[in-house]
């Protein structure tokens, strides 16, 4: 084909949906961007919990390898929660300053769903990630994994007791489903998830954590859905109120 020709039909196609991706939920701060056809780039951060300090040169040296400008990001997608209280305040303070900034919608990402669209997961795969919500509680639910970029809720969001929420897994999980525990609650409440009297295994590696390419799958699905919000009616999801914040309302009981 003609090169100017072929110039000329590409400066004629609309520019591919961009999205970006915060994920600090987790130990490790990721970032991602995907566009239409699910192709995306991340950058992970490798020491925990140095969110505050490595975002946002993160999301400045991602874009800039890629040769991504604001003007082309169509929406910033972001962890909502649940997950490190501080980690969640900080992904979602920052979604919301580049939005403002650069005039964009928000996508508000379920944490916990997000982990079922890690690439990790298979088709007919029963996802159940389990984080520490302390004082003996996780965050937890389970997605079953439809197709590639597909998953079904079976159990949604919540904070639980343990045993409670295993109760409730058996009842849904399927006869020849093996359950797949992930996050970092799977580790701190082993012993207590090890008695499950059903098919299940620990996740190890890849899809243990949180990580932004997976919740890039999610977001797309939500953007295509028309699940975006303005930046000022983005809101975190804890789930339950925070340690300070629980203190603080029991003295005001006194």
């Amino acid at each position: 084909m003609n090169a100017d020709l072929t110039n000329q039909l590409q400066a004629d196609m609309p520019p591919l949906t961009k999205l970006l991706i915060i994920e600090t939920t987790g130990p490790m701060a990721s970032v991602a961007l995907i566009d239409e056809n699910r192709h995306i780039v991340e950058r992970l951060n490798d020491t925990r919990y140095s969110h505050l300090e490595e975002l946002a040169p993160m999301i400045g040296a991602l874009m800039s390898e890629h040769g991504v400008e604001a003007e082309s990001i169509d929406a910033v997608a972001v962890s909502r929660g649940p997950g490190s209280f501080t980690g969640i305040r900080i992904g979602m303070v920052t979604a919301k300053a580049l939005a403002l900034v650069w005039q964009k919608p928000i996508v508000e990402v379920p944490s916990l769903e997000s982990f079922a669209y890690h690439e990790a997961f298979r088709p007919g795969a029963l996802v159940v990630p389990v984080l520490d919500a302390r004082r003996s509680q996780i965050y937890a639910g389970a997605y079953r994994k439809t197709e590639v970029h597909e998953v079904t809720e079976v159990i949604g969001e919540g904070a639980h007791d343990p045993e409670a929420f295993l109760d409730l897994l058996a009842s849904r999980q399927q006869e020849g489903e093996v359950a797949q525990f992930c996050g970092d609650g799977a580790g701190v409440y082993a012993q207590v998830l090890e008695r499950y009297a059903k098919p299940f295994v620990f996740v190890e590696g890849a899809g243990e954590v949180q990580q932004a390419q997976a919740a890039a799958q999610l977001a797309l699905n939500l953007w295509r859905s028309g699940k975006a919000v303005d930046a000022a009616a983005a809101s975190p999801e804890y789930l339950r109120v925070s340690e300070a914040e629980r203190k603080r309302n029991e003295r005001c009981r006194k």
